[in-house]
């Protein structure tokens, strides 16, 4: 862009000087077309009128090299109020310390509460004379899922479940024989689910009850803040990975078993005396700038960032704590300080 810039900018300063020697010309002509008997004293006014252009024009160099330097030494006026920053999705905020975050990012699936899970079965060998219950039912502990017919007695019995929750599994039709140890039905609780993360060997050690995570998912519902609830005492053999859970409420049955998902583990926190998002970072011209107000404009101040998390980086300079800043949506002003800039003639 600077490239395509520099060569418009000396095609209209070769324009121009062309134009200036076309206009001279004709005065030349001219001066050259008199005639008369002051021959002599035309000469030496010519002479004088040379050197004469010679002076204007040395002149005109110095005024524009020294137009040019004062024009270099001036910056955009940035001075787009608040509100309108606001407008365009912008949010202005105070420098403050803060905290950043060590933080890694694992992979996990949902599951279910296995705590949670009934398996229904019948007391002994029976045939099953009606079935009352299908998948996906909603069922309170005591409701009747079939009647059986025990194969010795013929005695007739009810198979209920146990808990509060969902039939998710059938394994039963009408007229089927069953064995003490078959399964009817599967009745789940989805009100508390698993979330399961896999630890790689080098984050056991560093994993523990208690510590923040976010979890996340591509597709699916908003992110979730909590904490690790358990983290298994063993590792897995073959794969050598650890286990960390997280016992997650799901009153509304937005998160589904079979999710997968991003556990984001925050392992530690540390001072920052500048924290600023990292929304609020603008890349000009390959530094890291943010938009800083000063004297009723927004300036841009590039900055050198420290430590960072996800959300969060380190300002170590050239940001006090206490000087508002544009946090979100700094492209704008960088737009308009583009824009002023070519206008200008700056982005050479």
């Amino acid at each position: 862009m600077n490239k395509l810039l520099n060569y418009l900018m000396g095609g209209l300063l070769l324009a121009a000087m062309g134009s200036q020697s076309t206009i001279a010309a004709p005065s030349d002509q001219g001066a050259h077309t008199e005639e008369g008997a002051q021959h002599a004293d035309e000469k030496q006014h010519s002479e004088e009128e040379h050197a004469g252009e010679d002076h204007a024009e040395d002149e005109g160099d110095h005024t524009e090299e020294a137009g040019h330097e004062d024009h270099g030494e001036e910056e955009p006026d940035l001075t787009f109020s608040a509100d309108l920053l606001r407008d365009f999705g912008g949010e202005i905020a105070t420098a403050e310390a803060g905290v950043i975050r060590q933080q890694v990012s694992l992979p996990g699936e949902v599951k279910l509460n296995e705590e949670a899970v009934a398996h229904i079965t019948p007391r002994f060998a029976a045939k099953i004379v009606e079935v009352q219950a299908k998948t996906g039912d909603r069922v309170k502990a005591g409701d009747v899922l079939a009647v059986a017919e025990s194969s010795e007695t013929l005695s007739r019995f009810q198979l209920k479940s146990l808990i509060d929750g969902v039939v998710i599994k059938r394994h039963v039709t009408l007229g089927e024989h069953l064995a003490p140890d078959d399964t009817a039905f599967v009745v789940a609780n989805l009100s508390t689910l698993w979330v399961d993360i896999a630890l790689y060997p080098k984050q056991v050690p560093l994993v523990k009850t208690g510590q923040p995570v976010r979890i996340t998912t591509s597709h699916g519902p908003a992110p979730v803040e909590t904490s690790l609830d358990y983290v298994a005492p063993l590792v897995d053999e073959a794969t050598r990975t650890g286990l960390a859970r997280v016992f997650l409420a799901n009153p509304d049955n937005d998160w589904k078993p079979g999710m997968f998902i991003e556990g984001q583990i925050t392992l530690g926190e540390f001072p920052a005396a500048v924290v600023a998002p990292r929304t609020a970072v603008i890349d000009v011209e390959g530094q890291s700038t943010l938009f800083v107000q000063h004297d009723g404009s927004w300036e841009p101040r590039p900055v050198k960032l420290g430590r960072g998390d996800s959300d969060s980086v380190e300002i170590l300079t050239d940001l006090d704590a206490g000087e508002r800043y544009v946090a979100k949506g700094g492209f704008v002003l960088k737009a308009q300080l583009q824009k002023s800039e070519f206008e200008s003639g700056h982005n050479h």
